[in-house]
């Protein structure tokens, strides 16, 4: 195990969880109208989610708003042997949900969801930086899935984050998925072409 990843890893975590609940609240709500107003601007209808753990922005309010417009949403679940894989399924107003081995809520009695049909998948990190590198948790569920599609532009591989996650440089690895862009509360930043953000005065 790369020790000084770990410890970068325990560092962001800390700082990640420092907010105030008003704080985070408002950054939540901020991050929330950015992925809205991205999933518009590109016309995506399947969206993959993540339900937060461990201080990740809150995007279910959200989620759940496009899941009333009629977007199609879906969630991962962990399977295979000793939980090393992971899958999207489908997430409907009326889905069933439980937790995982590690406490996250995913659906229960649902269709699977095919990666090459997701536009646009929503991810969890830890820490990023402006080459389109993540730091995740260290598990490579999202490398191992999004392998057959390394060098396809769908799905958009958004990072959800907070900009104070944001670090100089991610050290990667020859597994690891880039990510396509960045929504954190300032807005998008999308690492393919010029990096924009939707309000650069929201702090």
């Amino acid at each position: 195990m790369n020790q000084a990843k770990s410890k970068l890893r325990r560092q962001l975590r800390t700082v990640r969880n420092s907010f105030s609940n008003a704080q985070r609240a408002e950054h939540d709500a901020a991050i929330g109208r950015h992925l809205s107003e991205l999933v518009k601007s590109r016309r995506a209808v399947s969206i993959a989610c993540y339900w937060p753990f461990n201080g990740e922005p809150d995007i279910t309010p959200a989620c759940r708003q496009l899941m009333l417009a009629g977007y199609r949403l879906s969630l991962p679940v962990v399977t295979g042997e000793n939980g090393h894989e992971m899958n999207f399924h489908s997430w409907r107003a009326d889905t069933g949900l439980s937790k995982n081995r590690y406490g996250i809520l995913e659906p229960q009695n649902t269709e699977r969801v095919p990666i090459s049909s997701i536009d646009m998948l929503f991810m969890p990190l830890v820490g990023y930086d402006r080459f389109g590198n993540r730091l995740g948790m260290g598990a490579g569920y999202y490398d191992r899935c999004l392998e057959t599609r390394r060098d396809l532009p769908a799905p958009l591989r958004v990072g959800i984050a907070y900009s104070l996650q944001e670090i100089d440089r991610v050290e990667g690895e020859q597994w690891d998925i880039r990510l396509h862009g960045v929504v954190n509360e300032r807005g998008w930043m999308d690492f393919a072409g010029q990096q924009t953000f939707a309000n650069n005065a929201e702090k």
